[in-house]
């Protein structure tokens, strides 16, 4: 695994000019602040009323979203930042990062949360990274790695894993691996055949982790496919096979019909999946997909084609 490097600007600014910050960079676009910003650079407090929050109390909140091309608008960060307050969300896996200013603005805008972007580009003005945002009230999230960055066609975007301890120094800690995915788009044969590939080698690295001793594992985010096809459902035989070992989290919302992905009629290509050992901190409930595009004017526009996707672990209660 090739460690990975870049921290956050804003959040993590010593992290990151230790690191080389966003220096060569092709994704650092040297955008101004936001046109809300004070002369210092610091941004008003994010709304916290914009959509019903889908936060639990006692609970982490985990979410997968894929942010389409972030920043679709000049707009978008601000807005994404109202969205997180308003749904009450403590750990967001992010896809689709176009630009580590706009991140670093997003980031700027929580003042509870701070962030880890990938490194990874495709090349110099091509790139959609992955990351995660996270709440560092509640929680520690360290030891970033690039994962398969040596398998550029099953993996065109490298999974990014993090080492996640929440600690609100009331409730014994908790600690997990998360790994945020984004893999091959597309509907041919070839583009499954790859998503297949993927998560074999997903799912031997899985077990691989639970092998040494770190059982608790969740995997989320753009799996580009969905669970209600035999085609389908064969792609993600390595994870539906083995049930004592792992939960296919957004199972049921897809045989309910959910969706995560909105065009061409919905379809839910967004998954969390966790492993055996993390079946005592998940809710058992299922994920909830919060319906933004209805309850925020303009959504697709502004902000993405895809909905984010949540799940609960109650281990504050």
């Amino acid at each position: 695994m090739r460690p990975f490097l870049y921290v956050s600007a804003v959040a993590l600014c010593l992290a990151a000019c230790k690191q080389g910050g966003t220096d060569g960079d092709p994704s650092a676009d040297g955008s101004p602040p936001g046109p809300d910003a004070d002369e210092g650079g610091n941004y008003p407090p994010p709304r916290s009323d914009l959509v019903p929050s889908i936060g639990t109390t006692g609970a982490v909140d985990i979410a997968a979203w894929n942010v389409e091309n972030f920043p679709r608008t000049a707009d978008t960060p601000r807005v994404v930042a109202d969205l997180i307050t308003s749904l009450g969300l403590d750990l967001i896996a992010v896809e689709e990062i176009a630009s580590t200013d706009a991140f670093d603005e997003l980031v700027a805008r929580l003042p509870d949360h701070e962030g880890i972007l990938s490194s990874h580009t495709y090349g110099v003005g091509n790139y959609q990274k992955v990351g995660f945002m996270y709440n560092a009230d509640l929680m520690q999230v360290d030891e970033g790695a690039l994962l398969f960055d040596d398998q550029g066609y099953d993996f065109p975007r490298p999974p990014l894993q993090v080492h996640v301890t929440v600690d609100d120094g009331s409730h014994p800690p908790v600690e997990f691996i998360a790994i945020v995915v984004h893999l091959k788009a597309g509907i041919g044969d070839d583009d499954r055949a790859r998503r297949d590939a993927a998560i074999e080698t997903l799912e031997a690295h899985v077990r691989d982790l639970v092998g040494a001793g770190d059982d608790q594992v969740i995997m989320l985010g753009d799996f580009n496919e969905v669970l209600d096809s035999d085609e389908g459902r064969a792609v993600f035989a390595p994870f539906l096979d083995a049930p004592s070992d792992y939960a296919i989290r957004t199972l049921g919302p897809a045989e309910d019909g959910e969706v995560s992905y909105l065009p061409f009629g919905g379809r839910l290509i967004d998954h969390i999946v966790t492993t055996a050992g993390l079946a005592g901190e998940m809710s058992s409930s299922d994920p909830v997909i919060p319906p933004l595009d209805q309850q925020l004017p303009g959504y697709t526009d502004d902000v993405s084609d895809h909905l984010p996707v949540a799940a609960s672990m109650p281990v504050l209660e």
